[in-house]
């Protein structure tokens, strides 16, 4: 037998709804505020879902005074048929000048899809949607923020 192997595209929904699911395992889409907001980024990283990596930091002075760091995390579609799929969630923790504390935002999103179960893919879905990003672009930041900012991937 051959090695199994897997597809990872865009996920079909946006990466609100991927953040919701890694952050919500249970299915809720609500969030107690203290794991989406605080002023202090290590007590908002320890509200991370359990099987979340870190992958990156980007920083651009003129977007932010300090460094946005990049994580992934994951959660099973539910509803997905024909084949296994594995949602994945890139997100930051990044300080918010206005609001004057650290917060966590989506920043994109993607599936594996395989006909067989596979292992963790955090590594590979980072690295593809990392590779999106900065490439593309993503709705909450313009290609031209990357283009000016210094971005260090950490896998």
């Amino acid at each position: 037998m051959g090695k199994e192997t897997y597809q990872i595209k865009d996920y079909v929904h946006d990466e609100v709804v991927a953040f919701a699911g890694a952050m919500n395992i249970k299915g809720k889409l609500s969030c107690n505020e203290d794991e989406m907001y605080s002023t202090d980024r290590i007590e908002l990283e320890s509200y991370n879902p359990e099987d979340t990596i870190p992958v990156a930091t980007f920083f651009y002075e003129k977007y932010s005074t300090k460094k946005a760091y990049f994580y992934v995390a994951s959660f099973t579609e539910p509803n997905w048929k024909a084949s296994h799929m594995e949602v994945y969630s890139l997100f930051s923790i990044r300080w918010s000048k206005e609001d004057n504390h650290w917060e966590k935002i989506p920043e994109y999103s993607c599936s594996v899809i395989s006909e067989q179960p596979q292992p963790p893919l955090h590594k590979e879905a980072a690295e593809w949607m990392l590779k999106e990003m900065t490439t593309k672009g993503c709705p909450m930041a313009p290609l031209d923020v990357f283009k000016n900012g210094t971005l260090e991937i950490l896998i």
